[in-house]
């Protein structure tokens, strides 16, 4: 009977201990606080605490009596019993752990992988960038060492040594502002407006100056230019020149280390029929020719393609036999323009350096 007797509120505490009943009674101070290794499980009719009583057996509330729900109060339960209650609870959490995948390993740890991910996307780039770099490095060196050496020099590219000699860039001058060149077709006399002093071809390079031709300092005396002429002609040629209408010639002379001597002359009168007609009437023909130099022919072996239009040019080479110097010379016409080359030199005097000297000469004209 006195089991039966006990309120509901002790009912529903669960045995927590094996401690006599009277311990409890007698002893007002709360419990102490039990270890992890002394809260004992969940008691279950099947496994009972040593030295309890018989287990109760399961109430079930009768019909229309009041039933409280699962979850007392603290307040309604002993002090031992509550701490008792609230160490259960964690240690039941504890042992149900949560399954492998409910939490995948992405999910957990995003972050990480995420860094590595963008670190290797980085070290890819910062390798691709360099090598783009090198490559664009040792592009630029390679077509730097290329044009910065002579086409001879190059390995594979070298072209062999025709005698040819090296001459400045070529440059032409500027103009008179509004003023036509001496090839344009709204120039019918075929004037030079910038100065013939200037039209000279340069002095090659290794080559010495001649210091007694006015060069671009003043004009060349007639007198000065007739004597490159035998004698006998002279007189007569001065006196073309004069009735001519000539007005001035610019000269400039040099040797190259071999001895090859150039001479260059531009004469010019008032306009194109005059330069025309001195050309027709006392330079082309051949007794001409031959009076001013014995044993003259006009060959011209090489393509002059390169002389410009509108000019016409008129090589003479000495034929063999000849004397102690080999000569060659050339007549140029451009516009109001007379252009001659002469170029001597002891021995034999080979073409190449005399065609560059005439076409080059032209083109500066034309």
């Amino acid at each position: 009977m006195t089991e039966q007797t006990q309120s509901d509120d002790v009912k529903k505490i669960p045995a927590q201990s094996a401690a006599p009943a009277e311990e409890t009674l007698t002893d007002s101070r709360p419990a102490a606080a039990p270890s992890q290794d002394d809260v004992p499980g969940p008691v279950t009719a099947d496994a009972a605490p040593a030295g309890a009583g018989p287990a109760e057996p399961a109430q079930t509330p009768s019909d229309g009596a009041a039933t409280e729900p699962a979850g007392t109060p603290a307040e309604t339960v002993g002090p031992a019993a509550a701490d008792a209650a609230e160490l259960t609870e964690p240690a039941e959490a504890v042992a149900e752990p949560v399954p492998a995948e409910a939490t995948p390993a992405e999910s957990v740890t995003p972050g990480p992988r995420k860094r590595l991910r963008d670190r290797r996307g980085l070290r890819a780039a910062v390798r691709w960038t360099a090598a783009v770099v090198v490559f664009a490095v040792l592009g630029g060196a390679a077509a730097y060492a290329v044009t910065q050496p002579e086409r001879t020099e190059i390995p594979g590219l070298e072209t062999p040594d025709d005698g040819r000699w090296t001459y400045p860039a070529l440059k032409l001058p500027k103009l008179p502002a509004g003023q036509p060149g001496a090839m344009d077709r709204d120039n019918p006399a075929g004037r030079h407006y910038a100065d013939l002093r200037t039209l000279l071809l340069p002095v090659p390079a290794g080559a010495k100056r001649d210091t007694s031709f006015p060069d671009r300092g003043g004009w060349l005396p007639t007198a000065d230019f007739v004597e490159i002429y035998p004698e006998d002609v002279r007189k007569k040629f001065r006196a073309a020149l004069d009735d001519n209408t000539l007005r001035h010639i610019a000269a400039r002379a040099w040797t190259m280390p071999d001895g090859t001597r150039t001479e260059i002359y531009l004469v010019q009168f008032a306009t194109e029929p005059y330069t025309t007609r001195v050309r027709n009437e006392l330079i082309v023909p051949a007794a001409f020719a031959q009076a001013a130099r014995p044993q003259t022919d006009t060959t011209w072996s090489d393509d002059d393609s390169a002389v410009p239009k509108g000019e016409m040019v008129s090589p003479y080479n000495e034929a063999s036999p000849r004397g102690a110097t080999h000569l060659r010379a050339a007549y140029i016409t451009a516009g109001d323009t007379l252009a001659v080359v002469h170029m001597e030199k002891a021995g034999t005097q080979p073409a190449v350096p005399f065609h560059q000297t005439v076409l080059l000469q032209a083109q500066l004209l034309g």
